[in-house]
């Protein structure tokens, strides 16, 4: 049995990665003190390594097939996945330039050094991750975004080391795995902490081998599915155990990171033979369709609500009890479907539509102007004729 087109556990994953980042953020101001008890929020950061390594499969799974047929389009590939990432992007980002303009106004006190202008331009283009920006500012967790888009942009090079490895894919994932370590002594080099650090700060070292090893892992899937359903789910159980575990006892953040590779390898073989299509609605699916606002508004959200619970209602001072982090996030899930379906949704069909019409427009023009050079007659008398 080959992967359903829909591999509904890898979208149900989304869901709680990005979770685990909000939690993450979010129980700074908790007035619970977590971290006592367990590191596993603390390690909430981590969620970005099931991310990107579940990106490089999933593209991997819609594209390589295209690859290898020589039907691939590089342009349209970018079309996509920039309607996917930027409108939204763009929108958040607007909302955290409107919060700072009105902080401005209103003479609340806010930490400037967290919105530098010198930062606009990068975080605008998606280079903020590439080494232009010391650390994370603005929307904190659009970093990552930075460095898809690279990793989207060196798409190309993925998919040749795929080709060329595809009868023995485990060679292109013990590249990726020697990549990581290669970079992690870079990163440990140039800024003092393991590569699970890097945010802002290169984090485009972060997602280029986490990606390549989750583009490998596809074409291992392929080549040799767990066929025993018995060991499929049993791989995961233990992979989560594993990830749960190593997070609560703090182990090495690289542990941790790494452990994103047989989580979403068992994701995916567990949904082999799945319909296509759930049979009836999954709240854990939906919310996975939903996660990337969830993702990006946390922070801008968070921020937002606690000025104006502290600044403009006066009805809290200091950390937050925990009613009221439970009220924040029964809150900000609406917020975040509103956002999917009247902005992300939307936005990424209208940019997708329009930029393939755009690259259409380009092609036609071009191969039109290349027509019309090779048609101009060209008249050649004898005296220009020399023997």
């Amino acid at each position: 049995m080959d992967y359903p087109k829909n591999i509904h556990n890898l979208t149900r994953v989304r869901f709680f990665a990005a979770l685990w980042v909000v939690i993450f953020h979010w129980r700074a101001s908790w007035a619970v003190d977590v971290d006592k008890f367990t590191g596993f929020f603390e390690s909430g950061r981590l969620g970005v390594d099931i991310f990107f390594v579940l990106s490089g499969f999933v593209l991997a799974h819609v594209y390589f097939r295209r690859v290898r047929a020589g039907t691939f389009d590089y342009w349209s590939f970018l079309v996509a996945r920039l309607a996917r990432i930027y409108p939204l992007h763009l929108a958040v980002f607007v909302f955290v330039v409107l919060q700072v303009l009105v902080a401005e106004a209103l003479k609340v006190e806010y930490d400037a050094s967290a919105f530098p202008p010198a930062h606009i331009i990068p975080n605008l283009l998606l280079i903020q991750a590439w080494g232009f920006t010391p650390g994370a500012t603005w929307n904190v967790p659009a970093w990552s975004i930075s460095a898809e888009w690279f990793a989207y942009l060196l798409f190309p090079a993925f998919a040749l080391i795929g080709l060329k490895m595809a009868n023995r894919p485990w060679l292109g994932f013990f590249l990726g795995l020697v990549l990581f370590f290669a970079f992690d002594r870079i990163y440990l080099a140039m800024i003092g902490s393991p590569l699970p650090s890097a945010t802002d700060n290169f984090g485009i070292l972060r997602v280029v081998p986490e990606f390549l090893m989750g583009f490998m892992l596809y074409l291992i899937g392929q080549r040799f599915p767990v066929k025993s359903v018995l060991l499929r789910n049993s791989g995961l159980v233990l992979t989560i155990m594993a990830l749960v575990l190593s997070a609560h006892w703090r182990m090495d953040e690289r542990i941790i990171a790494l452990l994103s590779i047989p989580l979403v390898f068992f994701l995916a073989e567990t949904s082999r033979g799945s319909p296509e299509k759930s049979p009836r609605f999954n709240l854990a699916e939906y919310l996975g369709k939903v996660s990337y606002s969830i993702y990006l508004l946390h922070v801008p959200f968070f921020m937002a609500a606690y000025n104006v619970m502290e600044d403009v209602l006066g009805w809290i001072e200091g950390p937050l009890p925990t009613s009221i982090m439970l009220l924040l996030l029964i809150v900000f899930l609406p917020v975040c479907m509103l956002s999917y379906h009247f902005i992300e949704n939307p936005a990424r069909l209208l940019v997708r539509t329009q930029g393939n019409r755009f690259i259409t427009y380009v092609r036609f023009a071009f191969s039109g102007a290349l027509v019309q050079e090779s048609t101009v007659p060209v008249n050649i008398e004898k005296k220009d004729i020399q023997v």
